[in-house]
């Protein structure tokens, strides 16, 4: 009777294991999703925040040219005049590697804009420089999230009809 006591005990004891062992393992991966997530969310911010400041994009460049952070003379880095921006300040434990490219075509004839109605002028369309925004947001080394966003922005230039 003891001997089968030991082994029922046994073998709830390997039961409890396994499912302890699977719910750490899934709040392991929880955490990880979070922080996943909350990478994105930072990396999606600073992309908007560069994205929004018109002097982050040089009309003067060719296509190609690629512009980073201050103090960033790596390549891809032609120019190295990029502000950090406000939402990169705080972070500590990740690495951010910021990019500005100029795409081509050098201006994009034509580009229709939809425009508020506070902006609504006359014209149809309008001429465009095509700028891509790369940020990409490395946690790994403090078991951190990772994210990479990549945003497309056109910077509207007055058309000219010849």
């Amino acid at each position: 009777m003891a001997l089968l006591a030991l082994v029922f005990m046994l073998l709830l004891s390997i039961v409890a294991a396994t499912v302890l062992h699977s719910a750490m393992l899934q709040l392991h991966m929880a955490g990880n999703d979070q922080f996943k997530e909350e990478a994105l969310y930072r990396a999606q911010a600073i992309a908007t925040e560069l994205s929004l400041a018109r002097d982050n994009f040089s009309l003067q460049d060719a296509v190609g040219s690629t512009t980073c952070l201050q103090g960033d003379e790596a390549p891809p880095c032609d120019r190295s005049t990029l502000i950090r921006p406000s939402s990169a300040q705080h972070l500590e434990g990740y690495t951010l590697d910021v990019h500005i490219t100029r795409q081509d075509p050098v201006l994009w004839r034509g580009f229709p804009v939809r425009e508020g109605e506070n902006d609504v002028s006359s014209s149809r369309s309008f001429d465009a420089a095509i700028f891509e925004v790369d940020v990409h947001l490395n946690g790994s080394e403090a078991r951190l999230g990772s994210a990479r966003v990549a945003q497309g922005v056109a910077v509207r230039v007055p058309a000219v009809r010849h």
